[in-house]
């Protein structure tokens, strides 16, 4: 099967796009790459943090994206040269040029409109981290630790139009929420069985059985990043971002699956 990833530059896609490339090896990988999910907007400083943290866990010498897309036998591309219009012809050509039967979404920072979702046989798939219709959006596991939810989930959902987590669902995998250990780590730790989700999902269209799925049901929630408010309330209710002393520990998350 020829399939398309997209994914975004940051610590989770990278966990996530370590074990596709290996589970999927037996396909024909094509990878995209967006360089920030969201708008151009200065993100409080906590948020700017984590992300340097996670840029800084990056280049501790784990294979880079783009080495991780020569052991697909191809090569990392993005969209910064066209100014982020993935849906323009310039971005369509080069989603089109990868001739996808399924495209598969993860953490993926640009909507993509119905020309793209129109291209695959197979549709769009996304592995959203949150569990759908409560938690749409950014974040969701920050959400569900302030809302004090036990458990935190990943969703795998169809993307039919460019709402925003708003397709028809595939699976929900959940996992108890460890409470002690920082947002970071818990949001790493979907990923085991969020992966399995999608390698489920493909092994069912390989065999050429259709993919089951259902309309959300329930009160849909949308989030956007937290304001400094919000994440001064998540650090008073003793939770963390990251977690300097977990180092070890989410480079064992690599070795899952």
């Amino acid at each position: 099967m020829r399939i398309t990833l997209l994914t975004n530059r940051d610590l989770p896609s990278h966990l996530a796009l370590s074990q596709l490339v290996r589970q999927l090896a037996d396909h024909e990988i094509s990878i995209f790459i967006s360089e920030k999910v969201g708008s151009d907007y200065l993100l409080p400083s906590p948020l700017m943090a984590l992300q340097s943290f996670e840029l800084e866990l990056l280049q501790d010498g784990r294979p880079s994206f783009e080495q991780l897309a020569v052991k697909t036998g191809g090569s990392l591309q993005g969209f910064v040269d066209i100014d982020n219009k993935v849906n323009g012809s310039a971005g369509l050509e080069r989603i089109k040029a990868t001739r996808p039967d399924l495209i598969i979404s993860v953490r993926f920072g640009l909507i993509i409109g119905q020309d793209i979702i129109d291209i695959p046989r197979y549709g769009v798939i996304n592995l959203h981290s949150g569990v759908l219709p409560s938690y749409r959006g950014v974040m969701a596991t920050l959400r569900a630790m302030l809302n004090g939810d036990s458990d935190i989930g990943s969703t795998l959902h169809f993307i039919q139009d460019s709402g925003i987590d708003t397709g028809d669902i595939i699976s929900v995998k959940t996992i108890p929420l460890q409470r002690q250990s920082s947002y970071l780590f818990n949001v790493l730790s979907l990923y085991s069985g969020g992966i399995r989700q999608i390698i489920n999902a493909v092994r069912f269209l390989s065999d050429l059985q259709a993919l089951e799925a259902f309309t959300q049901q329930g009160t849909p929630r949308y989030f956007t990043f937290p304001t400094t408010a919000e994440l001064n309330h998540f650090s008073t209710q003793g939770y963390r971002l990251f977690d300097p002393h977990e180092r070890t520990a989410i480079t064992r998350l690599y070795a899952l699956n």
